[in-house]
């Protein structure tokens, strides 16, 4: 049996966090697939008010003297926000998310993921979710308000997102044909 080598190009997505960078994690199966249903809800949902994404650079300046780059895995912008960016920048927004999502896979970093949380809603996301397909559970994150965590049999609704609302388990939907 052949090995399977990966190899790393300069092209490999980057992101940035207080001075240091950090390989995107290329998307396996069960990723791709949670983070596809979860841009479809998110572009369902939001229309018309703005415009979801997948693996979409978000400049967020400097903060404490450094850069932040971050690639959600799935974002969501209103239209009013993203008018308000030269379409120059827009490939790369200088602005925070409404809406960021992250999908766990596996090796994750546990504490660059809670710094990236903590950036986001520094730098003015009002939503961010961190979906673990395996728990098939997924946490909301807002200014201000108590961590949510939200299970396969619940509704996710929340305050910071009113607009959002769908049931959980559609976010992982198909992922029983995936596990061994």
């Amino acid at each position: 049996m052949a090995q399977r080598t990966t190899v790393l190009s300069d092209q490999a997505a980057i992101e940035s966090l207080d001075g240091r960078r950090h390989r995107k994690v290329s998307p396996r199966t069960t990723h791709a697939r949670v983070q596809g249903l979860l841009f479809s809800i998110l572009e369902r949902c939001g229309r018309p008010l703005g415009i979801a994404g997948t693996e979409w650079d978000f400049r967020l300046g400097a903060v404490d003297g450094t850069d932040t780059l971050f690639v959600p895995d799935v974002a969501f912008v209103t239209l009013e926000r993203l008018q308000a960016v030269s379409s120059a920048q827009r490939d790369e927004l200088p602005i925070a998310p409404d809406v960021a999502v992250e999908v766990r896979s596996p090796g994750h970093d546990a504490e660059f993921r809670r710094r990236k949380v903590e950036r986001y809603l520094a730098c003015g996301t009002q939503l961010v979710l961190d979906v673990d397909p395996k728990a098939r559970t997924m946490c909301a994150y807002a200014p201000s308000q108590a961590v949510r965590t939200y299970g396969s049999n619940d509704r996710f609704e929340h305050p910071a997102i009113p607009w959002l609302s769908f049931d959980v388990a559609e976010a992982f939907a198909g992922l029983e044909y995936l596990s061994g």
